[in-house]
């Protein structure tokens, strides 16, 4: 039986047609441990989306493969979305499976990747050329909150920009111990760590996206925020 519903695969098959343009490799980390209660419903729901379009590409591999590795992959299920010819790298990611609010998610950014046309500003593009810092956002997240795809969408877009930033929705109730690290009690909870100077900043809440550029200043600039 399939994850989604037949009517909302003909709407994205169509959506698709229209829209795409370059092709999307979608990259799953997995598992087969009985412990990744997630990964078969994941992988499952990445090949009914990779059925939608020829413009679509599903990639399978062992969250402890070598691949993995080389991406920085620690956690199953992992998905990473890249272009073609791997220009964005690791840098757009979902730690656990995109369900619920999420999904609307995922689907975006495919559309965002393959068209290369964000909803971004200018102005935030250009702020995001000034980076230079190496940053990770990490958006923790539950597949009920509606005003989470909005915090992940934008930090997916920062990192679709800069090659300084990685951005990362973690599912908060899969992957409790990482919520746990950070105190998440409320969602979407934000946290933008400076690789190299250590410090982080973190917020709770679908800020617009002027605020979050500021917080992502704040951290390239070495400064300790905490908004929770």
């Amino acid at each position: 039986m399939g994850l989604l519903r037949e009517e909302d695969k003909k709407y994205l098959r169509e959506e698709f047609e229209k829209i795409l343009k370059d092709r999307v490799r979608l990259l799953l980390f997995s598992s087969e441990d009985e412990h990744c209660i997630y990964c078969k419903d994941t992988r499952q729901l990445l090949e009914e989306v990779a059925e939608l379009s020829d413009k679509i590409e599903l990639e399978v591999y062992d969250v402890k493969s070598d691949e993995a590795k080389e991406r920085g992959v620690e956690y199953a299920p992992t998905i990473i979305l890249t272009d073609e010819s791997d220009e964005l790298d690791s840098r757009v990611k979902f730690t656990g499976i995109p369900s619920g609010y999420e999904f609307t998610t995922l689907i975006k950014d495919i559309m965002f990747v393959s068209t290369r046309q964000l909803e971004i500003s200018d102005a935030t593009i250009q702020t995001l050329q000034d980076v230079k810092s190496n940053l990770k956002i990490e958006v923790y997240v539950t597949p009920s909150c509606p005003y989470c795809p909005r915090a992940v969408l934008v930090a997916h877009q920062f990192a679709m920009v800069s090659e300084k930033i990685v951005a990362e929705m973690v599912e908060s109730l899969e992957f409790p111990s990482l919520a746990d690290k950070w105190g998440v009690m409320g969602v979407p909870h934000t946290v933008i760590k400076n690789l190299d100077k250590g410090n982080v900043v973190q917020f709770v809440g679908a800020y617009p996206e002027t605020h979050v550029i500021n917080f992502v200043k704040d951290a390239d600039e070495g400064k300790e925020v905490d908004m929770r």
